[in-house]
């Protein structure tokens, strides 16, 4: 927008141009670059900086204090290694597998070999698609948790099935144990 008049009153250094602040500023200048008093106050916007400071170093000690794997609940936890287990089935790794089960099971004849547990779930996972696993149901009880796993195969969406596992807590950590 240009308040143009005849005669050159759009020059701003036109003495004669009516759009002259008080000061002698040109005022369409003023309105472009921001008032040039340089010496207004800086102390608001200092204050904002400050706020702002204040609260990224209040979240950053409440992270260092208070890690973010400690705020998790027993529930959660329990639904992490429960799914470990599945998701170790559909990445045929073994060692996660291992890892997501109580030491009792580890070492019972039952539990599958390296060998066993990728033949088994490699077949498994071929001919049906991966474990998807839409629901647990997690009912804790001081340091046994009784989950009950809903879940089907990627291709097989219709056929689903439910299973139930005690999870146990072993040191800090909870494991699958159903010996």
């Amino acid at each position: 927008m240009s308040d143009q008049t005849p005669g050159g009153a759009d020059y701003p250094d036109d003495p004669q141009s009516p759009k002259r602040t008080p000061d002698g500023y040109p005022e369409k200048f003023a309105e472009e670059f921001g008032d040039p008093d340089p010496g207004r106050s800086r102390w608001p916007f200092l204050a904002a900086v400050g706020v702002v400071l204040t609260l990224v170093a209040v979240v950053v000690v409440i992270a260092l204090v208070n890690p973010p794997e400690d705020r998790v609940n027993d529930s959660t936890r329990v639904q992490y290694v429960v799914n470990d287990a599945y998701s170790a089935r559909n990445s045929l790794n073994y060692e996660q597998y291992r890892n997501a089960h109580c030491e009792q099971e580890v070492q019972s004849a039952d539990f599958p070999t390296a060998a066993q547990f990728a033949d088994e779930n490699r077949v498994a996972r071929d001919e049906n698609g991966l474990l998807v696993i839409p629901t647990m149901d997690v009912d804790v009880e001081g340091d046994t948790a009784t989950v009950t796993v809903h879940w089907h195969r990627e291709d097989t969406p219709d056929d689903e099935q439910t299973t139930t596992l005690t999870v146990v807590r072993q040191g800090d950590e909870w494991k699958v144990c159903n010996p």
